[in-house]
């Protein structure tokens, strides 16, 4: 009876193994994969900020011949930002805390300022030391990060300091990207003061862990203390999901990052994907016959709100099994500033400003639905976790059509049969090229750079790396491959799949430039393709870009 009773407990065991319910060497993978993401993510970002402070090095040597200020002082800042051409600004601040010199042009502005009421123009000042910054409010509205390096003369002479600014969430996404795509695992990472400076879920980047409200649970509280007091760790919190539809308890490990001053805590976490919870979002690739009866869709939406007014609209909008969940398809609400109305499937967004997130490629999507809104409805692509592909990075084209003046709706299908993917280098030689071209521009002049980017035989048209350039208005000014169009508008111009790209263009460009989607014709295939573009502006009058081509559409 005890050798029947053994073998069953056995057997059942071995059951339980192979199904599953019980998994120590799955479960010990898992922690070791999880061990390895974080320590990579890590040493990711310490060699990146390590990048930065080479640069930084080099052209203090630089500058220590030149002096701060100059001509030879702008070349040597301008040539460090050109190898990172992520980055916001380089600038050389005096002793007395004085702006002396800054790149690029539309930085000349801030020339002379006394900035030595900043609190990392004092650190920098006093200790003379290459220094990472904590975040900080820049001119432009939204917390950056000086790194900084102290310029010395010949003798020894204390001549000031130079820097490179950027965004923290830039820095940190572009090292930890390629050591966390396709795994199940999210990062966050804060300051030893609770700021959050990166966050996979966007929305939580720049809030305070011990001051924002959404994150006031005590149970919360009592592990974000751990994690700002303690350099490593392992714990677990409850908030929302991936998906922002369903609050669930997660296990996190922690390391440190930074140098020169710098204490970033480093927070991994395992996103485990509820089974069924691919129903949440649309997973269908969109035809052209499609597209129109999301139009249709979306637009039965706007009447019903303008039928049954904004507050019943938004509930019926935000209920799960409502009449307007059809499928795969739901409507998304948003006011003309970013805030959400209308989430159906990730309630923990609504009433967040999302106005700044922007998709895997730095494409501002949010910002783009607000534009196409703005301008009577219109359609726009971005590239979004897909639930019904294990959350896969995949292109999107959405439909937006504006209820009033204050607020819009819109609703999206996947283009899954549409290759998005873009490599690192890939954006940082367009970012780099498109740099040069409107370099080139404001030192020569319109109209000689107009005539270099139009020249087929030229530098700047070499097949599917063209530069283009329009007027702010619309009119074409620099199209080399397609001649006949220049001098003619082509503001409401409409791609393969009815974006309006140069007006997307033109807005983003307006806005100090940045990454646009288009279908475009590749020069080198004779055929439409994906394409990623990066444009800025030479000034208030026209803009430059170009672009990366993915495979055909």
């Amino acid at each position: 009876m005890k050798v029947r009773i053994l073998l069953l407990l056995l057997v059942m065991g071995a059951v339980l193994l192979a199904s599953g319910c019980i998994t120590p060497q799955k479960e010990q993978a898992e922690a070791s994969a999880a061990s390895a993401a974080l320590t990579g993510a890590v040493k990711a970002i310490d060699a990146d900020l390590a990048g930065v402070q080479a640069l930084n090095l080099a052209s203090a040597n630089r500058l220590s011949r030149t002096g701060l200020v100059g001509p030879a002082a702008e070349t040597a800042l301008r040539e460090k930002l050109d190898a990172l051409p992520w980055a916001l600004s380089s600038v050389t601040i005096s002793p007395e805390g004085i702006i002396v010199a800054a790149v690029p042009e539309h930085y000349r502005e801030i020339v002379g300022r006394d900035v030595k009421y900043q609190g990392p123009v004092q650190e920098a000042l006093a200790m003379k030391v290459p220094r990472v910054s904590e975040v900080f409010m820049m001119e432009e509205g939204f917390a950056g990060i000086s790194q900084s390096a102290p310029v010395f003369s010949s003798n020894g002479t204390y001549l000031g300091y130079t820097d490179v600014t950027y965004r923290p969430e830039t820095l940190i996404e572009r090292a930890i990207g390629p050591v966390v795509e396709g795994t199940p695992f999210d990062i966050w990472v804060t300051q030893t003061d609770g700021t959050v400076i990166y966050d996979t879920t966007q929305e939580e980047i720049g809030k305070n862990l011990f001051l924002d409200p959404v994150y006031q649970e005590p149970g919360l509280q009592e592990f974000f203390r751990r994690v700002v007091s303690e350099p490593s760790g392992t714990g677990s919190y409850r908030f929302w999901d991936r998906g922002w539809d369903r609050e669930i308890e997660k296990e996190a490990s922690w390391e440190t990052a930074g140098i020169d001053g710098a204490a970033w805590r480093v927070v991994l976490t395992e996103v485990k994907i509820p089974p069924g919870s691919a129903a949440a979002s649309s997973a269908r690739n969109a035809s052209l016959a499609e597209l129109k009866d999301l139009d249709a869709y979306v637009q039965s939406a706007v009447a019903y709100a303008a039928s049954e007014g904004r507050e019943a609209a938004i509930r019926e909008f935000n209920d799960p099994v409502g009449r307007f969940v059809e499928g795969d398809l739901y409507i998304f609400a948003y006011d003309m500033n970013g805030t959400v109305y209308a989430l159906p499937f990730q309630q923990g967004l609504v009433g967040q400003n999302r106005i700044d997130v922007h998709d895997v490629h730095g494409v501002a999507f949010i910002r783009a639905l607000v534009g196409a809104a703005s301008r009577g409805g219109g359609h726009v692509y971005y590239v979004y976790p897909n639930p019904a592909a294990g959350f896969a990075e995949e292109l999107k084209i959405s439909s937006v059509v504006p209820v009033d003046d204050s607020w819009f709706l819109g609703s999206g299908i996947y283009l899954s049969h549409v290759n998005a993917t873009f490599s690192r280098q890939e954006k940082d030689a367009l970012m780099q090229r498109v740099h040069a071209a409107r370099d080139f521009a404001r030192q020569e002049g319109m109209a000689a750079a107009l005539a270099s980017f139009n020249d087929l035989s030229g530098q700047w048209a070499p097949g599917g790396n063209y530069i283009f350039a329009y007027a702010m208005n619309g009119t074409t000014l620099a199209l080399p491959h397609q001649p006949e169009l220049i001098g003619t508008s082509r503001i409401g111009f409409l791609d393969h799949y009815g974006v309006a790209i140069i007006d997307w263009e033109i807005e983003v460009a307006r806005a100090g430039g940045g990454f646009v989607y288009v279908v475009y014709l590749n020069p080198d295939t004779g055929s439409e393709a994906l394409k990623l573009c990066y444009v800025v502006p030479v000034d208030e009058e026209w803009f430059v870009g170009s672009g990366v081509y993915g495979p055909e559409v």
